[in-house]
């Protein structure tokens, strides 16, 4: 598995920036649309120059035919072809045994001799490598040569040779290049007889033919050649040497790109990222806080600016929210605290002590209470108003949290209070009614159920303040409901102290 960029140690980092990324990315582009377009322009210019050379090849093989004199060229030339015609296929062989050769020594006389020494002077004027008289037989894609002006008896051609081309090779020698776009612009209103071959013996060479006269299914041509293999060494070079200047060239350019994208991309990016591991470093290690943002300055005038801004930005306001988280969760700790301390404050106003009359055998009373989270204002309370009378309080306030325990203590005061006074429960309810209600500015109420039990007796007396149905449970374990009267809830009165109707 790769290691992750925090895993790796600095050579690594450095193999894996951006900065190499880049370099690298940008010469391999470089260099490989390079290539490209020196192989296209390479390509082109070859094309060109081997098509002028056609051309070139082309017109001096025109000139050359009105130089040489007809009547002799025909007859001579007629004179070869015949003597080939009667030669049969098996004795022509390959056209280069010193028997088939021998059969056109008779041919060589003083005419030949002045038709090659007119040719030598056109070929030697215009330096070419050779010039010669063939005849094509297209049905055997065959070019037999009948007069060559090459006076080197190694390279001179017999007449009677020949040499097998490609159909495509002699098409193009004797029925021409078609005219196109790029001839016109030449000034060319003709098409072009000429080609290049490549021979083991010959190299490559460019050949250029006009066309003297048809002799039944042989075309007799003055054709003349350009030998190639010296321009296209020259082009090589040349195109070695270019290839060396353009990658000195790109890889200079790509440089300066490559320094010009590490100032303005790469660099900011860096600072962003250390500057962003400093300000994790703080937080984790509770250091001092600091505008780590701020501090990295860039003015590329760009998106990385507006990143940097943005990051200053959320910096600050990062820094706020912690401020305020602070003193919120300080506040939370401290509300906490004060609820805890009510809560125990209420708890502590409920009786829990049982048995809560231990010198009493004929009756048992227990009471439990489990408070929600918060502070509310659900109480009960019981106590002995005589030796024969225990009064019974169950009671909610409305409103959760330190008010509602206000007023669930104040309540359970007056109650109590007024309960000691042996009244009757709808008594006691009405004078706590009066009580509660005075200065009830934040209109408050408490619901109560509030029961007087004889015990000589068992008989209970109850009032209900809108609280709910008291239960009760029978010997045999079966819960009875109890639909008493409900009157109205203490301290529903408006800001006049009255007390409100049903």
């Amino acid at each position: 598995m790769s290691k992750s960029v925090r895993e790796m140690n600095r050579v690594q980092r450095r193999a894996h920036s951006l900065t190499i990324k880049s370099f690298a990315l940008v010469h391999i582009f470089a260099i490989i649309m390079g290539v490209i377009l020196l192989l296209v322009g390479s390509y082109i210019y070859n094309r060109a120059i081997l098509y002028r050379y056609c051309v070139s090849t082309f017109e001096m093989a025109n000139a050359e035919a009105v130089m040489l004199n007809p009547s002799d060229m025909s007859a001579k030339t007629k004179e070869i072809i015949d003597l080939y015609d009667s030669i049969s296929e098996e004795e022509r062989g390959d056209g280069t045994s010193e028997e088939y050769q021998r059969q056109f020594d008779g041919v060589i006389d003083n005419t030949f001799r002045s038709l090659q020494s007119s040719m030598q002077i056109m070929k030697n004027k215009v330096g070419l490598r050779n010039a010669f008289v063939v005849a094509i037989d297209q049905r055997t894609n065959r070019m037999i040569y009948l007069i060559d002006a090459d006076p080197d008896p190694k390279t001179f051609c017999q007449p009677g040779t020949w040499d097998t081309y490609s159909t495509e090779e002699i098409s193009a020698l004797v029925n021409g290049q078609p005219i196109s776009p790029t001839m016109e612009r030449f000034g060319l209103t003709r098409d072009i007889h000429a080609t290049i071959t490549k021979t083991k013996e010959w190299g490559t060479r460019c050949t250029g033919g006009s066309t003297l006269y048809d002799a039944g299914p042989y075309t007799v041509m003055v054709c003349l050649d350009e030998k190639l293999d010296t321009l296209i060494n020259l082009n090589r070079i040349l195109l070695i040497q270019y290839l060396l200047l353009m990658l000195i060239v790109v890889l200079a350019l790509s440089s300066i790109a490559i320094l010009i994208t590490k100032k303005n991309l790469v660099d900011p990016i860096n600072q962003l990222a250390y500057a962003a591991q400093e300000y994790t470093q703080d937080k984790q290690e509770n250091r001092s806080k600091g505008n780590h943002f701020a501090k990295v300055h860039i003015k590329t005038g760009d998106e990385l600016e507006e990143l940097n801004l943005t990051m200053q930005e959320m910096e600050e306001t990062l820094n706020q929210y912690e401020e305020d988280l602070t003193v919120a969760t300080a506040e939370q700790e401290r509300f906490h605290t004060e609820m805890n301390l009510s809560r125990r404050i209420q708890s502590s106003r409920l009786p829990a002590v049982f048995p809560a009359f231990p010198d009493r055998n004929e009756f048992d009373i227990y009471a439990v209470m489990d408070p929600a989270r918060e502070v509310g204002g659900d109480f009960y309370d019981y106590l002995l108003i005589d030796d024969d009378h225990l009064c019974l309080l169950i009671a909610d306030v409305s409103g959760k949290g330190v008010p509602g325990a206000l007023f669930m203590m104040m309540s359970q005061i007056i109650l109590r209070s007024n309960a000691r006074g042996g009244m009757s429960p709808a008594k006691v309810l009405e004078i706590s009614n009066g009580h509660i209600c005075t200065n009830n500015l934040e209109e408050m109420f408490v619901t109560v159920w509030l029961g007087i039990l004889e015990i000589s007796t068992g008989k209970i007396t109850a009032a209900n303040a809108g609280h709910e149905y008291p239960i009760i449970i029978d010997g045999e374990g079966t819960p009875h409901l109890i639909h008493d009267k409900h009157g109205f809830v203490l301290g529903g009165c408006g800001r006049d102290g009255r007390r409100a109707e049903l």
